[in-house]
């Protein structure tokens, strides 16, 4: 038996209704949603956030997680108060859907050695961090190509409840560092996990998150286990190639999963 519930991140450029649908048909207990194109809070009216709260109570379906999109990293000051007002919206969205968590890469923690640039982040990270709390939910940083003591040391720094530690093994093994590794450095800070290995180089090279993972490129055994000694209880996060069969990379990783759990 999996001991986490699977989650399904869905391509924001197919249509949500239907894989929203396909996400139940596949045993997915949630999804993951990005809040671009028709789901921008800004386009997501009340009536189409009624319409997903509705859908998702019908198929028993959890909302796991909004991810946030972000161009660029939260170590520069440029149109610094646009980004945090379009953040908030996200934050205001997510709680009114039913989540507590938002998805973000905001970029590696900047060295000491960089003044400039790591004030401007931890002063960026830190609005979004208690603009979050003050919407109800928590802001998951998406771990990036640095060890988890760093975003660690990082977080604890600003210690604000608003701030969390999202981890994605696909990126963490692309930059040589171990997945369970890197959770165990993390701790308590864990609010969510995805479930993928590291990606063949082209892929990597092709896509900045190196989709193409397969279910075999990750320590499972060891991973898992190190989520269950930090007390992570949540969701695995499936996110599939966008320009492959979401069927195909759910049932490989969750057959994978029924062998080690």
């Amino acid at each position: 038996m999996i001991r986490h519930p699977l989650g399904l991140r869905l391509n924001p450029d197919r249509s949500i209704r239907d894989q929203i649908q396909e996400a139940a048909r596949l045993g997915a207990r949630g999804v993951v949603l990005d809040a671009i194109g028709d789901l921008a809070p800004q386009r997501l009216g009340e009536t189409g956030r009624r319409e997903l709260g509705y859908l998702f109570r019908t198929l028993e379906l959890s909302l796991v997680a909004v991810s946030l999109p972000t161009r660029r990293a939260f170590d520069t000051i440029d149109q610094l108060e646009d980004r945090l007002r379009r953040a908030d919206s996200a934050f205001a969205m997510a709680y009114e859907l039913g989540t507590n968590l938002v998805l973000a890469r905001v970029g590696p923690v900047p060295p000491a050695d960089e003044p400039a640039r790591r004030e401007a982040f931890d002063n960026a990270v830190g609005s979004l961090g208690r603009a979050a709390d003050h919407r109800g939910v928590r802001l998951a940083i998406e771990t990036e190509a640095e060890p988890g003591k760093r975003l660690k040391d990082f977080l604890e720094a600003l210690d604000l409840v608003g701030l969390a530690a999202s981890v994605d093994p696909a990126n963490l093994l692309r930059a040589g560092i171990d997945p369970a590794t890197a959770v165990a450095e993390l701790g308590s800070w864990v609010a969510h996990a995805y479930a993928g290995g590291s990606s063949p180089a082209t892929s990597a090279l092709a896509h900045p998150r190196g989709f193409g993972s397969s279910a075999s490129a990750i320590d499972w055994e060891s991973y898992l286990g190190s989520l269950e000694e930090v007390g992570y209880r949540g969701f695995l996060t499936i996110w599939p190639d966008p320009a492959a069969d979401a069927r195909t990379a759910f049932n490989a990783i969750s057959g994978r999963l029924k062998q080690v759990s």
